[in-house]
């Protein structure tokens, strides 16, 4: 169980890091090409990090640094740990040319020989997402969890909502759209393989022209500095756009580009403080940065009752707990951890985090999300007062 520190201010929480080890850093850029992977270090350095393959045309990371791979040529997708461990995920695909992982950690796989996607899903079968596509080659997921597809043959890129159950068109009159990539601002590009150009989309749509003049785009994708990398079949080359700027030159095959995310590096926090009425609340703030890849998964908790225990004279005896988003929006609110606001039990789903308070009337709230800034208020029920502790954890 990990273990909070005390922290006796009403400020902001302060992050504690997280050790990152020395075999894959965030940004480092992974390169595929014939029958390799290689890595670009943020100091210039090249190595290759796996070899053997057999036309691996996509990659992508999970959200605790796994790097995935889509290998055309044996319709496998293999996963390799940041040490470069290997092994199968799945295999007996038709064309793995597209991989893209949502906020909440699901894998999407677009087969480019079966004109469908497929999804894998922590836990449960994998199922068939969308059909009746042509030739589905590139894939990326917004934060909502929609699912935008780069369609190669019909020359569209379509949406899809996060169940799969709706389809839309997002954009079409392209020449052989390729690889698809947003930036955290939410705008798409498409990698335009017939006109070598890149793309650029709006949130709502409006296309206008990032970079021209490419020789055969096939692969996009954002370092760490948000610099959007582009791959070039045809002249072999991997440079950053617009300005063109090389990284690498002379490659061959598909050039498929992942960016090693951003980890995850806030742990727990706490604060405690005297509990009043009014504004005389207990409130506390924390940043998650997030991994690029997947939300964080945190629990808040709101300690009072079991204070006592420990010698804390007044502890507040029914705390209730809020949690605020970056522009102040209510996202959960709970009294007495074991039930959800709505009634329902969320009393498993806490357990299993060996994180539950001890005391029923303590408050709890689990929650995925995004990178950004959150408030927690801890009142006492029925305008009650007393000390309170309010703590967050995050769990990936």
């Amino acid at each position: 169980m990990k273990t909070p520190f005390i922290v006796a201010a009403l400020a902001v929480l302060a992050a504690a890091l997280v050790p990152i080890s020395g075999l894959a850093a965030p940004g480092d850029l992974y390169v595929s090409s014939s029958t390799d992977i290689l890595k670009y270090g943020q100091d210039g350095t090249r190595r290759v990090f796996a070899s053997g393959l057999n036309n691996p045309t996509a990659m992508a990371f999970d959200g605790f640094s796994n790097l995935f791979v889509g290998e055309f040529g044996t319709g496998s997708i293999l996963e390799y740990t940041p040490a470069g461990v290997r092994t199968v995920f799945d295999t007996g695909l038709n064309g793995p040319s597209g991989l893209a992982f949502d906020p909440a950690g699901n894998l999407f796989v677009a087969l480019f020989g079966e004109n469908r996607i497929i999804k894998y899903t922590t836990g449960s079968p994998t199922r068939l997402f969308a059909s009746g596509l042509n030739k589905p080659i590139g894939l990326a997921v917004d934060r909502a969890g929609n699912v935008f597809v780069a369609d190669n043959g019909s020359g569209t890129i379509f949406k899809f909502s996060p169940d799969g159950l709706t389809r839309t068109t997002f954009a079409s009159g392209l020449s052989q759209p390729y690889a698809l990539a947003f930036d955290t601002a939410g705008n798409l590009y498409e990698a335009d393989f017939g006109s070598g150009t890149v793309f650029k989309f709006t949130p709502t749509g409006t296309k206008s022209t990032f970079a021209s003049g490419l020789n055969q785009p096939v692969a996009l994708v954002f370092d760490k500095g948000g610099n959007l990398a582009e791959s070039d079949q045809g002249s072999g080359t991997v440079q950053f756009l617009p300005s063109k700027f090389p990284l690498d030159t002379g490659l061959s095959g598909q050039l498929g580009l992942a960016s090693e995310p951003t980890r995850h590096q806030f742990l727990n926090v706490s604060t405690r403080a005297l509990v009043g009425t009014g504004d005389n609340a207990l409130i506390g703030g924390f940043i998650m940065n997030g991994n690029g890849q997947v939300d964080d998964v945190v629990l808040v908790r709101a300690i009072g009752p079991s204070l006592t225990a420990f010698g804390v004279p007044g502890a507040l005896q029914d705390p209730t707990l809020e949690l605020h988003g970056p522009d102040g929006t209510l996202i959960a609110a709970n009294d007495n951890w074991k039930t959800r606001s709505d009634g329902s039990s969320q009393q498993a789903l806490i357990e299993s985090t060996t994180l539950a308070p001890s005391d029923d009337r303590e408050s709890a709230i689990y929650a995925k999300l995004p990178a950004g800034h959150y408030t927690t208020i801890v009142r006492g029920a029925g305008s009650t007062t007393g000390v309170a502790i309010v703590e967050v954890y995050n769990l990936q």
